[in-house]
């Protein structure tokens, strides 16, 4: 597993060009989100895949009960998932995907089943 990887923002300027999807950032060189208090940054070249995986969260409230959903996107390494980043923003995790797919061809996006 590679070392993790952190920038300083003002440091890149493809951190600062990168297109926003909530906490994910997908920029020419790769993809940037938090990490605690820091940036991580994942190279392209460091990935092989990316998909969407979705969380339910059964809550019970004072009404009733409710599901929550939280879609993470899980970049993976020689079938070894080695980062991720989660939104309550489905739509706009596929769009995140989307753009990853159009600048690193290389990178296969969804799941092996899929």
């Amino acid at each position: 597993m590679a070392e993790k990887k952190y920038i300083s923002a003002k440091d890149s300027a493809d951190y600062e060009q990168a297109q926003v999807f909530d906490k994910l950032r997908v920029g020419n060189e790769g993809v940037y989100y938090k990490d605690g208090l820091r940036t991580r940054f994942i190279p392209y070249g460091d990935m092989d895949r990316a998909f969407i995986r979705v969380h339910e969260v059964n809550g019970r409230m004072c009404c009733g009960s409710a599901v929550f959903h939280y879609f993470r996107i899980v970049f993976m390494r020689d079938g070894k998932e080695f980062g991720d980043t989660v939104s309550e923003k489905e739509d706009v995790m596929d769009q995140a995907l989307a753009a990853i797919a159009a600048k690193a061809p290389k990178v296969a996006i969804g799941t092996a089943n899929a």
